[in-house]
């Protein structure tokens, strides 16, 4: 099962129960959204958007082997490590820019001290940090993002690994050495 989607909305849910406690509010300010592409102000959100899955090939690639019986394993395809981009975006109008900011700062210093969380169910521990932009780099990315820029962060989830449960082989298992002369 891949968990992009439970990875995101467990670090939104995180994120926003500190923002909640951090500035005294009432409902959720963090969303999982897409940056607006309308130039006529903010929504007054923190929005967590995926900007790119990039596969993590430092680990090597390996195939599962398991042992299904006394005579028989399985093999499946390689597992995927996976990192995920999250763009975190304070959108706020012009007039609550300073807000905008004061937000920003608080979810820098909540992802200095909170540099992993655990996916309930799955124990899953994963990391998250910033990842440095050049200038060039940024105004790229906001381009894609529909040129309006709004205080915010990259960063990087990584590791999620994901394993389909599809069977690639069945083989019966080797006994004993053949050597043939």
């Amino acid at each position: 099962m891949i968990m992009i989607d439970r990875t995101i909305t467990t670090f939104s849910s995180l994120l926003s129960d500190y923002l909640k406690r951090t500035f005294h509010l009432q409902e959720d300010i963090v969303v999982v959204q897409p940056v607006p592409t309308n130039p006529s102000g903010g929504d007054n959100k923190v929005h967590l958007t995926l900007v790119n899955i990039e596969r993590e090939m430092s680990a090597g690639i390996s195939f599962t082997k398991r042992n299904i019986s006394a005579s028989y394993s399985q093999s499946g395809s390689p597992g995927w490590l996976l990192n995920l981009y999250v763009l975190i975006s304070a959108i706020f109008s012009d007039k609550q820019y300073k807000e905008a900011l004061q937000l920003i700062s608080a979810v820098v210093l909540y992802l200095q001290a909170h540099n992993t969380f655990t996916l309930e169910k799955t124990g899953l521990s994963l990391a998250i940090e910033p990842v440095n932009l050049s200038m060039h780099e940024l105004s790229n990315l906001w381009g894609m993002c529909g040129n309006t820029y709004y205080p915010s962060l990259l960063c990087k989830i990584r590791v999620l690994n994901i394993e389909s449960d599809a069977i690639r082989d069945i083989r019966p298992m080797v006994r004993e050495k053949e050597v043939h002369l």
